[in-house]
């Protein structure tokens, strides 16, 4: 189990070295520009995944102190970045924040005990397969794949 979250962090890691250069190539028109009124502008999708990290960040380690199975709520995405307002933060400071804290996302995945990884979760959002602290993690940087292939279009 141990080597298939190394997998994880790899993934992750590989998105922190590489994406934050990446975005800061758009020019500020293009970080901005909604490509529907009902969907997320690049800004606002890497806010999204900040997000993410914040709600996860509680969850990976809740998971660890409290008693298994842990109920996982899910969280009102739209609202979040609508109250954010991402479109209207700083685009270094946007990515300095997703930077960092995935490199402490990174951290809790390395210092996780490998026995840790099977423990068991409930969920209110329908994680895919992600019945497991582990699959939670996987799931974690499964939907930021999917987000920055959205960014990186």
């Amino acid at each position: 189990m141990k080597e298939e979250l190394k997998k994880v962090i790899d993934r992750l890691q590989q998105h922190i070295n590489l994406a934050p250069s990446e975005f800061l190539k758009y020019p500020e028109g293009e970080l901005r520009r909604k490509p529907a009124p009902n969907k997320w502008s690049k800004k606002e999708l890497l806010g999204h995944l900040i997000d993410s990290a914040a709600n996860n960040h509680h969850r990976f380690v809740k998971i660890q102190l409290l008693p298994s199975p842990m109920f996982v709520e899910g969280y009102a995405q739209n609202d979040w970045v609508r109250i954010q307002n991402y479109n209207e933060k700083d685009s270094q400071q946007l990515v300095e924040l997703w930077k960092v804290y995935n490199e402490h996302i990174v951290f809790i995945m390395q210092n996780t005990p490998e026995e840790n990884l099977e423990l068991k979760l409930k969920s209110e959002d329908a994680f895919e397969n992600a019945d497991t602290l582990f699959f939670l993690m996987k799931d974690y940087v499964d939907h930021m794949d999917h987000h920055l292939k959205q960014i990186f279009v």
